[in-house]
């Protein structure tokens, strides 16, 4: 059985690297990406992409408007998209523009993996079936 497939957008090289190392722990195979172009790149060319973790403060396309376009393709319409942010002013409005861009959900950071683990799994819900 092939591995479920995650990709992350996230600009922070630290971020992107714990949470690589993180998730590949706990069985995912990881696609990483440091840009907004680069997360809707990888994700039509990666297929398939099981899930993709999405800062909103992406350099060259911001993390709304790469769920958005991620919405818009045929492709990639239907891969769960979880957001998440740093920024305390962001959170008051994340949940109601997560459901805005199509974004499955949200999570700040700083992030336990335990929740974000948590996250994953329910936006993977029966498409993840048994582990391994």
């Amino acid at each position: 059985m092939s591995k479920t497939r995650i990709l992350i957008g996230e600009d922070d090289v630290n971020v992107l690297k714990m949470t690589k190392v993180r998730l590949e722990y706990e069985g995912y195979e990881v696609i990483p990406a440091v840009d907004g172009a680069e997360v809707l790149e990888r994700a039509h060319d990666e297929l398939p992409i099981h899930l993709i973790l999405l800062d909103i403060r992406l350099p060259k396309m911001n993390g709304y408007d790469v769920c958005r376009a991620l919405k818009r393709q045929p492709t990639t319409a239907d891969i769960p998209v979880i957001i998440f942010t740093g920024s305390e002013s962001e959170q008051q409005r994340l949940a109601d523009q997560c459901v805005e861009v199509g974004a499955t959900d949200w999570v700040r950071k700083p992030f336990r993996t335990g929740e974000l683990l948590a996250k994953i799994q329910q936006a993977l819900g029966e498409k993840e079936g048994n582990d391994g």
